[in-house]
């Protein structure tokens, strides 16, 4: 992580102080990016960050935002433009987005599928091809034709979904998909330097070769930066397994992508900025329930699709809320009120 993103928090007044004490902290042996963080926001009142969309924790520019409203909050928020939206000077940030999110799709019928049983993030259904709800028995997921490439996917998690079947590797075409919309192939990769990464795991799906074969169908698959992929991503993957493998519990799992840094193959499908995913631990209760309360952990991370990422997704730990504000979903819609506000507002906090 550079010097410009951990200072990006401060006003233009408080820049000055903040790279000196970088340079203390650096000088103490405080290379880590969470340690000089720390070192540096007890010195200075940081920004109230819980309404702002996770980027601004390491590095935003115009491609993490969906529209020019974000990120005009973001440029609002922290005098001197640290993270360089406003390009002319002209107080407007990142002028050639959308002006808005789009209008929100009308309440998605109800699902009998136990993989929206925490709800819909987006209404997702069958009239909006960037909206498109694809539900298989192994997951659920959202599509978007213009992206060709999902918006988000939800599955559950539990032993009766782990076994002993090998990771099948057959990536292919999804027949799924409806007329009109393209069918992105393994090939549409090929030289673009981005891994064909997963979104539902292919280790999440190890009861049986169909389980397991559903995940590598390209609708589920993502433009990835291989550090990310095979670093940060896949350990939070097998950490949530572990969770399953040595207390038994259960996990419901929301996850997706959302901004543009360019494009691969000769269709643009579109290589997301950013990548998240939120992580409810639980244990079914007696009448096959799922025990989620006040005190069930939560864990939400928001990266950057780059190789230039942590190793450890614990750096990258936010609260669902800001998850919300970057991609305009709405989680949790099943649970209380009251439930869904304490579970949204904390901030993931895994132990080590």
């Amino acid at each position: 992580m550079s010097s410009r993103y951990l200072l990006a928090k401060a006003s233009a007044q408080t820049h000055s102080w903040r790279r000196a004490l970088g340079l203390i902290a650096l000088g103490l042996g405080l290379t880590g990016c969470g340690d000089l963080l720390l070192l540096v926001n007890n010195w200075v009142a940081p920004v109230d960050v819980s309404t702002l969309p996770p980027c601004v924790d390491d590095d935003c520019n115009c491609g993490d935002f969906a529209s020019q409203a974000q990120a005009q909050a973001v440029l609002d928020a922290f005098a001197g433009d640290p993270y360089d939206l406003d390009g002319d000077g002209n107080n407007q940030a990142c002028e050639r987005l959308p002006a808005d999110l789009p209008a929100a799709d009308p309440l998605a019928p109800p699902s009998t599928s136990p993989h929206l049983v925490l709800g819909n993030p987006s209404q997702a259904g069958t009239a909006n091809p960037n909206n498109y709800l694809i539900q298989r028995h192994q997951y659920v997921l959202s599509y978007s034709r213009d992206r060709n490439g999902l918006n988000w996917a939800s599955w559950e998690v539990d032993a009766a979904w782990l076994g002993p079947t090998d990771r099948q590797d057959n990536f292919r075409p999804d027949g799924a998909l409806p007329a009109g919309f393209y069918q992105v192939t393994p090939n549409d990769y090929r030289g673009s330097g981005y891994d064909r990464g997963h979104v539902v795991p292919s280790g999440d799906r190890t009861g049986s070769v169909g389980d397991n074969a559903a995940t590598f169908l390209m609708t589920n698959i993502i433009p990835q930066a291989p550090d990310n992929n095979r670093g940060p991503w896949r350990e939070l993957e097998e950490y949530g397994r572990s969770l399953v493998y040595h207390y038994d519990h259960s996990l419901h799992v929301f996850a997706g992508a959302y901004g543009s840094q360019g494009s691969v193959g000769n269709r643009a499908i579109a290589v997301p900025s950013r990548l998240w995913k939120i992580i409810v631990v639980y244990d079914r209760l007696p009448d096959g329930g799922l025990g989620i309360g006040s005190d069930t952990q939560l864990i939400a991370i928001d990266l950057p699709n780059t190789n230039q990422v942590s190793p450890d997704w614990r750096r990258y730990q936010t609260s669902v809320q800001r998850i919300e504000v970057a991609t305009g979903h709405h989680f949790f819609e099943t649970l209380p009120p009251e439930l869904q506000a304490l579970l949204k507002a904390r901030t993931s906090n895994a132990p080590p």
